[in-house]
């Protein structure tokens, strides 16, 4: 056979393979993550968090992961491999919106660990069936503003400091609000080793056409309702450390 004929059915066959896992999944977690909290868990402090880079200004990606009730599916296709020449066209947007911010791992490790993961299984839409359009999603959705927590928070007058605190709930209802949901996104926390809590990520469901839906299992993770919860600004992101 032609080493083109090899290539298409190769090709076919790991879009079968992402097929035949579209029956697994239901919905998709996408995962926005505050830079300030991640360099600032202590759940890192094993690793160097190198700042942030000049591009990054919001709120980036962790991850777009196929779902079903609240579990996530991982691991489509071991043999589908990431291959960085298919994304490369996307590095400066990636770097700006989906970052790896350590410094000792490897530059392009966190891609290729979500794509290997989260990718492969995502590929049994259309819309994100390869590399390309996988992490092109991702970065789109980050850039709508009507899915942005920034804009969110802010329109309810929740913004960045190093001494201004917002409860659980005020944060629950600023994204219920934004986002039209009757029922709570699940937001992450993470204690500051001084023993603040700080908002890290925010989660929402999305359908396979991507709008907002409403996210099974538990709203919060690392904080409660009693808790006060900073977001440190970008531009002083240790706030006092």
């Amino acid at each position: 056979m032609p080493v083109r004929g090899v290539a298409i059915v190769l090709f076919l066959a790991l879009i079968n393979t992402a097929i035949s896992w579209d029956r697994k999944w239901t919905y998709f977690v996408f995962a926005q993550q505050w830079p300030p909290s991640f360099c600032n868990d202590p759940s890192q402090m094993n690793h160097k968090c190198k700042g942030l880079p000049k591009p990054v200004k919001t709120w980036t990606v962790h991850g777009l992961w196929p779902n079903r009730g609240d579990v996530s599916v991982e691991n489509c296709n071991d043999s589908w491999h990431f291959k960085w020449d298919k994304v490369k066209s996307l590095q400066k947007q990636l770097e700006a919106s989906w970052p790896n911010l350590l410094e000792d791992t490897r530059p392009k490790g966190l891609w290729e660990h979500e794509w290997t993961a989260h990718g492969t299984c995502a590929a049994s839409l259309e819309a994100t069936n390869n590399e390309f359009r996988y992490f092109q999603k991702a970065l789109s959705l980050n850039s709508v503003t009507a899915l942005n927590p920034e804009k969110a928070l802010e329109k309810a007058g929740i913004t960045p400091s190093c001494t201004k605190a917002y409860s659980v709930n005020a944060i629950q209802k600023a994204l219920m609000e934004y986002f039209r949901l009757d029922s709570p996104l699940k937001i992450i926390c993470a204690r500051q080793r001084h023993g603040r809590t700080m908002l890290k990520e925010i989660h929402m469901a999305l359908s396979k056409t991507f709008n907002v839906t409403r996210m099974p299992g538990h709203s919060t993770s690392c904080c409660t309702p009693a808790d006060e919860i900073y977001i440190f600004p970008i531009s002083d992101m240790h706030c006092f450390q």
